[in-house]
């Protein structure tokens, strides 16, 4: 707060007219200071200060709500309204005659199972069920999280339905920002990637706009461009599991299965160092084989390259 007046980027006075909907000052018309800050000053002050960093290009969460009808739509419009003031994208089933097939007629039911299966469908990396229980006094419930990494929930009361919605809603919204926040780096790390079906210029600055939109991507060179296949390196403020995490809940971005390249490494893209414990975590057991080293006699073989590859399915 001592250094904010550094981090403003432009101010206005708006004039509050006498009558209307909109707020008056002291109970008479007035003026309202609008404060626009930069937002590389705030990010450089947030990284000086060590802050953990909630990327701004959040996955999407599917959201449930269980109930009748009107009950499922009344906890679903105030859930909305609590994911947007916290920035999180909003998803919501269809309830056609496939979900309710794989759901059943209770909606969030807390079959994470199922409620998985109908995330794929839409292709959901993360969902939200929420069930909440009225009472006579107060409001008990259940809300459930889930998605990469271990399910989350808890059991809130509040006095009214409100209230409950809303900070079930925050709590869980905090354990999302846990698991896709990251502290940034002092320095940068390298990392290859190839995107594949980049066919005109348009989708070539699409994929380069949406890559440079992700905050822990702190620089970008493109390497290549043959045949539809977007060679790039990146430099990441970050762990990499950040870029794949990301890439993985963009629905422009279909991931391929890693194979072991069978051309000479000068002809694709090589994981970088930092890459190495990442893709061992996607690679399947019978690749690990593979890319073991067998020790001879003198040296053991290099072991062949792997590259992580993306299908673009944007515009």
């Amino acid at each position: 707060m001592a250094t904010a007046p550094q981090l403003v980027e432009r101010y206005d006075y708006v004039e509050v007219p006498a009558a209307g909907s909109e707020p008056e000052v002291g109970g008479a018309p007035g003026f309202l200071l609008q404060v626009s800050f930069s937002a590389a000053a705030v990010d450089a002050a947030l990284r000086r200060l060590h802050v953990p960093l909630w990327p701004a290009q959040r996955p999407q969460l599917l959201l449930l709500a269980s109930g009748s009808e009107a009950d499922s739509a009344a906890v679903i419009e105030i859930a909305r309204r609590v994911l947007a003031n916290r920035g999180v994208p909003v998803l919501e089933p269809l309830w056609d005659l496939e979900d309710r097939k794989a759901i059943g007629a209770t909606h969030a039911g807390f079959d994470a199972d199922r409620i998985e299966a109908v995330a794929q469908r839409y292709g959901a990396s993360h969902w939200l069920a929420l069930d909440p229980a009225v009472g006579a006094d107060v409001v008990r419930g259940r809300w459930r999280l889930g998605g990469s990494g271990a399910l989350a929930s808890a059991t809130p009361t509040a006095e009214s339905l409100p209230q409950w919605v809303e900070a079930s809603v925050g709590d869980a919204v905090d354990q999302l920002a846990a698991r896709l926040a990251y502290l940034p780096q002092t320095g940068t790390a390298t990392q290859t990637l190839v995107i594949e079906d980049v066919r005109s210029y348009g989708a070539y600055r699409a994929v380069l706009e949406t890559l440079g939109g992700m905050e822990f991507i702190r620089g970008i060179a493109v390497t290549a461009l043959t045949e539809g296949r977007l060679h790039v390196e990146l430099q990441l403020d970050g762990d990499p599991n950040l870029l794949w995490t990301a890439l993985d809940g963009n629905p422009r971005f279909g991931a391929v299965v890693p194979e072991v390249a069978a051309a000479p490494a000068a002809q694709l893209p090589v994981e970088s160092t930092a890459q190495s414990s990442v893709a061992s975590a996607a690679t399947s057991t019978a690749e690990t084989a593979v890319q073991t080293p067998v020790v001879a006699a003198a040296e053991p073989a290099a072991k062949p390259a792997v590259e992580r590859r993306y299908l673009w399915r944007g515009p």
